[in-house]
């Protein structure tokens, strides 16, 4: 039988091509495995509409024990995105509960399904009494807008912001205050400052409301969280 061989130059050509081929695919496959998951999710500062500024950004990766994040998708009862809006957050104040934007807020690659946090607001005509008592372990209050109370559970903070209800069918009338209402258990939550930086994440994301809504003035928020009530 006589082998049928094909011109040297070209098989060995052919091999060196394929050789770098194979390498090439190796390498970038490499990679890929070594970068990912690293760009899932925004960082701090890029989450809730951008409202979390370098100190309350810096509060929420303590938090979590993470910096990267992400937000709920799809879209509400409203049928507008699911994703915090300043704007949407602003027109829906005086709006059922359902239609108000809110901040929902997962660490990237948390498949538990839980969520981190949430934060909305809402219209208020008033506010609980403001306590200046010692603030516990379950319950710490600061001299903040007209009230602010950590909890267990979350934390609530009012400020004066005087607004109006936007339809004839709102769920709340014309109001002075507005509530911010974050939802976050201290249990998930890591760090030595779990209480304050809750309320950083929140005074922050108020203030950007208040500023959208015209009111930041009146509102007056602080800049930087004062320190708890009876400390």
């Amino acid at each position: 039988m006589h082998r049928i061989k094909g011109p040297p130059a070209r098989i060995n050509a052919l091999a060196i091509i394929a050789a770098a081929i194979f390498v090439t695919g190796c390498s970038n496959n490499s990679d890929d495995s070594d970068t990912a998951g690293q760009d899932t999710g925004a960082p701090a500062g890029k989450v809730c509409d951008g409202t979390l500024d370098p100190t309350a950004s810096a509060a929420l990766r303590r938090l979590a024990g993470s910096d990267r994040f992400d937000e709920l998708t799809g879209t509400n009862e409203a049928g507008e995105p699911n994703t915090f809006s300043l704007a949407r957050s602003v027109k829906h104040l005086h709006d059922e509960y359902t239609k108000r934007s809110a901040c929902r807020l997962y660490k990237s690659g948390d498949n538990s399904g839980q969520p981190l946090l949430e934060v909305r607001f809402s219209a208020s005509s008033n506010h609980p009494s403001v306590s200046t008592k010692a603030s516990s372990n379950a319950r710490v209050s600061y001299p903040l807008g007209v009230y602010a109370l950590v909890g267990s559970s979350g934390a609530d903070l009012f400020f004066r912001c005087p607004t109006k209800a936007t339809t004839d069918n709102a769920s709340v009338g014309d109001t002075n205050y507005v509530k911010a209402e974050m939802s976050a258990i201290a249990d998930n939550m890591r760090g030595n400052s779990v209480n304050k930086d809750r309320m950083v994440v929140l005074n922050s994301m108020a203030k950007a409301i208040a500023e959208a809504a015209g009111c930041a003035s009146t509102a007056a928020l602080s800049t930087q969280v004062p320190t708890a009530n009876g400390n």
